[in-house]
């Protein structure tokens, strides 16, 4: 017979064509197989899969785990699994960390040497945050590593082998997030110039010889100072240091014991800029090699497989001029001659790299036991003129430098080339592109592919700072005037300055501006605007408040106001208000904690951890108030060496605290910096991973370019002629034009003629430097193209440029003037329009001797068409830029207890939150304080684009006196105040914010109080009785309550009311109407009586998983009886023979419970329940009831067997009863 053969070589079901229409090699459906894919001559075949099988003695000894993931590597015959026993409710749309009691594994099933099955644990730990609910959605493997995504948290990936070598039952290799995120840890600090070496002295008095026991890190050359009674401006500096004993200064100081000396240089050093250069001793390097270069060096790391972290930010430019850029005796001379200025050559000839690590250089390394899992770190060099950037070296965990119990690498740098150039697509990778969450994710080749991808997070809208421009600050913890001795801000110039937030894994922000315009703050000699602000030249008055030798140059400052925050409080937003906001990294528990009295004891060690019984730190202060956030376990304080170290316990004795961690805290942020009876704000932290970690401040400046003109003097009006010309001094000057100055200044060529002789330019000049007065021992001075009344900046503008005897005339009078230089040579001139501002010095007809002196013009500079900010050395952890804004703040930083107590029956206009005030940054309260204008809002929690502020109110009471401070009462609105609870969530949840000024005129930051909408139980309508009688079918009342608001708005007080009957429904006889409450009787063959219902009305749909609330009634429902006939139960009409069985069993209606019930409406005689003549009717409605049909009737069904059964019979259509007998 026929044979069908079918091969299914192409792997593929296909459900979409009819059966008769699928190709060969496909199959409709199928069910645990495989198509063979051997090279035998099966090949196509079908081949049934192995099933699986339950491995015993595999649940951990934990019965709620369950695998939310799992990856068959059929290479190594082994299974990755993915496990947890924690489930994310995500309350309010939000995600809630795994907590420390969760269990979090990837475990591998594997065959061992010997051949048998075995698990182990490659990662455990709740930081892996795994839930129940957010399944592994991506799972590869590359080699060794094993990348997996699960839309919850970042995307990740470990290293099998690495994870677990030893095969332990507790591997540690992978301890955190940053071991583990596929983004890698970003290296936020630039690298530190500056060697800052801090003693104290036994020497009490005056003198310069001060006698300190432990001279290490202090060097000939380095600058001294106290901040008290040594100052910057006093120039004091080391001369001498003879060893662990004393150093010899330069200056006469006076000192006193138990006072910090600071001992600060640039750790840019050179021959000519630096004092005992190398000490004294002989230096290897190319000392010419970065004479004529600018250079930036920054630092990458390489990690354990081989990834690269993104650049740290770049120090700024590597220089200070030869000779500091002091001019010395013949040096102007030779500016004016040669129009270059060599002593502006870079000085720098070593540079050392002070490279800041993450923690500990002993324990950032790649063994088990260390954090980071760094391998290597490579040098960086980038040239301001160039667009690569090179590596001058890399350092590995075996090399000398990197080595101690210290979180800095130093790093000599001598003028050396680079080794390699990285390629362009690192350049140009300034931020990680790694997702932030990703549901897809696939290999292709050696590289992993995500996808339904979100790549960053939203950063804040705006901050709130100023910026400002003025002269460096020289107090403490301000050393860019020793870091960075030559620089200064360019003046006349726009600078906007910019903040970029960053992820601890690379991920950056757009840049955040500041959202103050028109506001200004004046501190001191500094103008406070918002994120632009203009650079005018200084005006003369300045030379007085700043004289040269006191101005080590101009910065820019910012002025921040109020903290970074980001999300719901600082807390990562999925959703509504502030929807994709991570949040911050360090959430400040509370306002912080108040320390005081005696010292704190920081870093006691080696401590036992009462509770871990293992060796670690102590940290112990006395609690002075302001307890809202003290350290609790499972908290974070400031690392010495690591960001964040972990509480682990907390021994509470009274007001004394005692603190463990396993790493040492910093102390100076947890040290007491007030006086012992003044509350010191401290901060502990919640860590949450994904949130903003660190900051930088970008600067967009698009005036680049630019060119000092060294002439050799300039003439203040026509010289030598005035005959001819006029003298107009004041209005126009000359000076001579070679060397490269003619370039400097160049000569319009465009539409000349072929004769022309004379040219304009359309370069712009600002005087920096004239010579004015040549009977003075200094003969010339700064100008100031500004006035003192106006710092609107005067420019210069070129009418001609010409050979002298084009110029000013072919005369005799003209011919060698000494007021101009080489003018016997008929030099270039330029005729300079000055418009009315006067510039250089007068001369007389007969000319001046006394020229040439050194005149300075600076040109106008060239416009970037590049857009963009550029980054600067400013930069840190966020937590700290808000902790130190918080210490220094004197205004609100938060609302203090409260508790809202909105029920939805509030009457509009009463109050939910009554008595609060804010608090100040010890907690205290505020005292007289009000809500600025127009800040106060209220919006829907779960639908931020929902505006409720109209619904809501406040009201001040109090004097603002310290007996009677002011304190405010949050309402609901008097006219629009009026809630629901319903089922859905919407304008259920609240948030309300307000700024807060102090009496002295500080703003808050927007101050939120969140709260919820209380749901109040509904109420029914009074319920008199209802009578009917039986023969009643439909409604018969509309029962009616109200939902609990106390809304009188018409449908508001009724929304989503759920009707219910829960008790006293004999038979179903009544029903309700669930959104209606209408009360309805379902038949006429509903029995007669009392009926007693329990009538149930629920709000908000009856949905208790929502909040639904429900009230309870009873309902008195009398139905009187009105049937006709006698009622009996009988079978359904039949034959003889199906009505009364032959074998003498009864009839299958009375077997099986499904007689019927009949009315007899009597007509025959007899007492019997069915007599002969009886009508039978079906119903207890007499003659409005259906006539029984004709047919034999089983009745009295308790009887069985023949002779004893009885039955009657209807002949005809009359329902009249013709027999009655037994079977």
């Amino acid at each position: 017979m026929a044979e069908i053969k079918n091969s299914f070589l192409r792997s593929k079901m296909n459900k979409d064509l009819d059966d008769r229409l699928i190709p060969n090699g496909e199959y409709r459906d199928a069910q645990n197989i495989s198509v063979g894919k051997s090279e035998a001559d099966d090949i196509g075949a079908l081949e049934t899969v192995l099933g699986n099988q339950l491995v015993p003695g595999t649940d951990l000894g934990n019965s709620n785990l369950k695998v939310i993931g799992y990856y068959s590597d059929e290479t190594n015959e082994r299974l990755i699994v993915f496990l947890t026993d924690y489930t994310d409710v995500y309350p309010s749309g939000q995600p809630v960390y795994a907590p420390s009691t969760s269990s979090c594994f990837i475990y591998s099933y594997f065959k061992n040497d010997s051949g048998v099955w075995d698990y182990i644990p490659l990662v455990k730990g709740h930081f892996l945050n795994f839930s129940t609910s957010d399944l592994i959605t991506g799972i590869s493997l590359i080699e060794d590593l094993l990348f997996f995504t699960d839309y919850r948290n970042q995307p990740r990936k470990i290293n099998i082998q690495s994870a677990n070598p030893l095969l332990s039952q507790n591997p540690t290799y992978y301890k955190n997030e940053i071991d583990i995120s596929v983004a890698k840890y970003n290296p936020y600090e630039p690298i530190n110039l500056l060697s800052k070496v801090v003693k104290q002295t036994t020497t009490t008095g005056t003198g310069s010889v001060l006698a300190i026991s432990d001279t290490t890190g202090i060097k000939v050359g380095m600058t001294v100072v106290d901040y008290t009674n040594i100052q910057a401006v006093d120039y004091v500096h080391v001369i001498t240091v003879t060893a662990n004993t004393s150093v010899e200064l330069n200056a006469s100081v006076t000192t006193s014991s138990a006072v910090d000396l600071y001992f600060l240089s640039s750790t840019m050093t050179g021959e000519s800029i630096s004092l005992n250069f190398n000490d004294g001793n002989s230096w290897p390097g190319d000392p010419d090699y970065l004479e004529n270069k600018f250079v930036r060096l920054s630092y990458r790391f390489r990690f354990d497989d081989g990834e690269y972290s993104i650049m740290a930010p770049f120090t700024q430019v590597a220089f200070i001029p030869k000779q500091k850029g002091y001019f010395l005796q013949g040096d102007e001379i030779k500016a004016y001659r040669s129009t270059i200025l060599d002593l502006m050559e870079n000085g720098v000839q070593n540079i050392s790299l002070l490279i800041p690590f993450p923690d500990t250089l002993n324990n950032v390394n790649t063994s088990a036991t260390a954090d980071y899992k760094i391998q290597a770190i490579d040098i960086l060099y980038k040239e301001s003129d160039g667009l690569a950037v090179r590596v001058l070296d890399t350092i590995t965990t075996t090399d000398t430098e990197w080595t101690g119990d210290i979180d800095v690498l130093v790093y000599d740098y001598q003028s050396r080339k680079p080794f390699k150039t990285l390629p362009e697509s690192q350049t140009v990778r300034v931020y990680d592109k790694v997702p932030v969450r990703a549901f897809a994710q696939e290999t292709a080749g050696n590289r992993i592919i995500y996808g339904n991808f979100l790549n960053k997070y939203t950063p804040p809208e705006y901050l709130t700072y100023r910026v400002a421009v003025g002269p460096k600050n020289t107090t403490k913890n301000f050393d860019s005037w020793v870091e960075y001795p030559n620089h200064t801000v360019k003046q006349d110039r726009n600078y906007q300055v910019g903040f970029v937030l960053i992820d601890k894994f690379g991920r950056q922000s757009d840049v955040v501006l500041s959202n103050v315009d028109d506001t200004v703050n004046t501190i001191g000699p500094n103008t406070f605007g918002g994120s632009t602000i203009f650079n005018p030249y200084n005006i003369p008055s300045d030379a007085a408040a700043y004289p040269i030798r006191d101005w080590f140059g101009d910065s820019l400052k910012v002025q921040i106001d109020l903290g970074i925050n980001s999300g719901d409080n600082g807390l990562p937003k999925i959703k509504g208000l502030f929807e994709g906001q991570p949040g911050l990294y360090a959430n400040a528990i509370g306002s912080g904690f108040n320390i005081a009295g005696v010292a704190p004891s920081i870093n006691g060690f080696p401590i036992t951890i009462p509770n871990l019984g293992e060796p670690g730190f102590r940290y112990e202060f006395t609690l002075n108030g302001g307890s809202s956030g003290v350290p609790i376990i499972g908290s974070f304080l400031r690392g010495k060496y690591t960001d964040y170290v972990e509480v682990f316990d907390v021994v509470i004795v009274g007001a004394d605290y005692q603190v463990f961690t396993k790493k040492p805290i910093n102390k100076s942020f947890y040290s007491l910096t007030v006086p012992a009876t003044t509350p010191d704000n401290k901060f502990a932290y919640k860590i949450n991973q994904i949130g903003w970690y660190s900051y930088k401040i970008v600067v967009k400046q698009q005036e680049q370019d630019y060119y000092n003109v060294y002439l050799p003097g300039i003439v203040n009006g026509y010289y030598g002629h005035t005959q001819y010309f006029g003298d107009e001094i004041g209005k126009t000057a000359f000076s001579t034009l070679f060397g490269d100055n003619i370039n400097k200044v160049p000569r319009d060529l465009s539409e000349v003629g072929p004769e022309q002789k004379q040219y304009r330019s359309s370069v712009t000049l600002s005087g920096r430097v004239e010579n004015w007065d040549f009977s003075n021992v200094n003969p010339n001075r700064q100008y100031n193209p500004n006035t003192n009344t106006s710092t609107l900046t005067i420019k210069h503008s070129i009418d001609a440029i010409g050979p002298e005897n084009e110029i000013v005339g072919n005369n005799s009078a003209t011919t060698a003037h000494p007021s101009i230089y080489q003018g016997d040579t008929n030099p270039y001139l330029v005729r300079i329009n000055t418009n009315d501002t006067a510039i250089g010095q007068l001369d007389s007809n007969s000319g001046s001797t006394d020229f040439p002196t050194l005149a300075i013009y600076e040109t106008n500079p060239q416009e970037s068409l590049l857009d963009i900010f550029w980054e600067t050395q400013t930069a840190g952890l966020i937590s700290d830029l808000n902790a130190a804004i918080l210490s220094d703040f004197d205004g609100a930083i938060a609302w203090g207890p409260y508790n809202w107590n909105q029920l939805e029956s509030l009457p509009e206009g009463d109050a939910f939150i009554t008595g609060i005030y804010p608090i100040d940054k010890n907690g205290q309260p505020l005292v007289d304080t009000s809500i600025v204008p127009g800040s106060f809002n209220v919006f829907d929690k779960a639908n931020p684009t929902n505006d409720l502020t109209s619904k809501f109110s406040f009201e001040k009471t109090g004097s603002g006196t310290s007996g009677d401070p002011f304190l405010y009462n949050f309402k609901t609105s008097a006219t629009d105040g009026d809630f629901v609870f319903n089922e859905t969530e919407n304008i259920r949840e609240f948030t309300l914010s307000a700024i807060v000024e102090t009496a002295a005129g500080i703003t808050s930051n927007s101050l939120s109080l969140s709260g919820n909408l209380t749901n109040f139980a509904p109420s029914i309508d009074t319920l008199t009785p209802i009578n009917t009688d039986t023969s009643v079918v439909g409604d018969l009342r509309t029962l009616t309550g109200l939902n609990g608001s106390s809304s009188n708005v018409a449908n508001e007080n009724t929304q989503q009311l759920f009707w219910t009957i829960e008790a006293g429904n004999t038979l179903n006889t009544f029903s309700i109407g669930a959104s209606s409450g209408i009360l309805s009787k379902n038949s006429t063959s509903s029995p007669s009586g009392q009926f007693n219902l329990t009538i149930r009305l629920a709000d908000a749909n009856g949905n208790t998983a929502n909040g639904s609330l429900y009230v309870e009634a009873t309902q008195v429902v009398n139905v009187a009886s009105l049937v006709v006939g006698s009622p009996f139960t009988a079978s359904p009409p039949g034959s003889f023979n199906a009505t009364c069985n032959g074998s003498g069993a009864q009839n299958a209606a009375c077997s099986n419970g499904t007689l019927v019930t009949y009315y007899n409406n009597g007509g025959g005689t007899g007492g019997a329940v069915v007599n002969q003549n009886d009508e039978i009717r079906t119903g207890p409605n007499g003659t409005n009831s259906p006539l029984a049909a004709s047919g034999v009737y089983a009745y009295n069904c308790v009887q069985q067997g023949p002779g004893n059964r009885r039955y009657f019979d209807i002949n005809n259509s009359n329902g009249i009863v013709d027999i009655v007998s037994v079977c």
